[in-house]
């Protein structure tokens, strides 16, 4: 039973894999706390799509937890202290989309084989968006479209 399994909707969800990069919809991690959380649930190399409302955060509590990032997707209004974030931690690649539709194809082309794509925002998504729901559909529809 729990084999099959696939994770509750935007908590960690399996979406798909694409040409071995397997991506996940984690539109819930609001907080910085959860982000460390799903970062931590990997040992791929993962591409990390982050950003949002700026609730007066810096995000030097998730320097530690970004030591498998390979690339950082960052978008909404914290995308520039994720990026420093990103280059305290010395993530190679730092990016920015504006939409949820590049930010995908950018995680794409920034990945490999056998790489993790990871939404996991550490933020809320009312810059953008309605609902953290909002936000994870728009995700996942983007993923489904590669």
């Amino acid at each position: 039973m729990l084999s099959t399994f696939s994770g509750v909707e935007h908590r960690l969800q399996f979406v798909k894999e694409v040409e071995g990069r397997r991506f996940y919809n984690d539109s819930k991690a609001t907080n910085i706390l959860a982000s460390q959380k799903a970062l931590e649930a990997f040992e791929q190399p993962i591409v990390l799509l982050a950003g949002g409302l700026d609730r007066g955060n810096d995000f030097d509590d998730l320097i530690p937890s970004l030591k498998n990032v390979k690339a950082l997707i960052a978008f909404g209004q914290t995308k520039e202290k994720l990026a420093k974030a990103a280059n305290q931690a010395g993530v190679k690649t730092v990016l920015f989309a504006n939409l949820m539709e590049d930010a995908v194809d950018l995680a794409f082309k920034h990945s490999n084989k056998e790489d993790v794509v990871l939404l996991s925002p550490a933020c809320a998504s009312w810059d953008q968006y309605k609902t953290f729901e909002e936000r994870g559909k728009r995700f996942v529809e983007a993923v489904q479209s590669l």
